[in-house]
């Protein structure tokens, strides 16, 4: 559920800005910019599945690393959101640094929440696996369906001489090293 609108009084005066923050600290800065009653804030994120020394993981990171959005109105408030920690700049192309409204609308109805999920592409039907977790470390399958309403993937496999499928859990498979 979306937070109220903060301080609707001052809408008219607030413009659309995107802001460049420091490296891996968009979280930061959306948070401390969040605080300040008359900035709104729209940092979009993205979740994805990445590969890691120990398996796979779920990160969330900014969809556009470095930058966000924040309204604010730039006469009186530019400062304070130039001061916050985790801010760079703002964003300008010559005279022009305001994003227009409906840009913003489009993105924030795309993402209700303000997050995308990125599939997890390993577990595409087709792709070729490898168990990473449980009785079957090591082995090699294919996988056949991606079964959403149990959160588990079908895969085929060949197991003592015989084909079989098993169901498991997406986080138990990585893409085979061998394609």
């Amino acid at each position: 559920m979306a937070p109220p609108p903060k301080d609707v009084s001052l809408s008219d005066s607030r413009e659309w800005h995107c802001l460049r923050t420091q490296t891996k600290r968009e979280h930061i800065a959306a948070a401390i910019l969040d605080r300040l009653e008359t900035v709104e804030v729209f940092c979009p994120r993205i979740s994805q599945v990445k590969k890691t020394r120990v398996g796979k993981k779920r990160f969330t990171e900014a969809l556009f690393p470095g930058y966000l959005f924040a309204r604010f109105c730039f006469q009186t408030d530019h400062r304070q959101v130039m001061h916050s920690q985790g801010v760079s700049k703002i964003v300008q192309l010559g005279e022009r640094r305001v994003i227009p409204e409906r840009i913003i609308a489009d993105l924030k109805a795309s993402l209700p929440q303000g997050i995308i999920e990125s599939p997890d592409l390993s577990i595409e039907p087709g792709a070729d696996i490898e168990f990473i977790t449980g009785s079957l470390k090591g082995l090699n399958g294919k996988v056949l369906a991606q079964l959403p309403a149990k959160n588990r993937i079908q895969v085929l496999l060949e197991f003592l001489g015989r084909e079989i499928t098993v169901d498991v859990a997406p986080d138990a498979v990585l893409l085979a090293e061998n394609h």
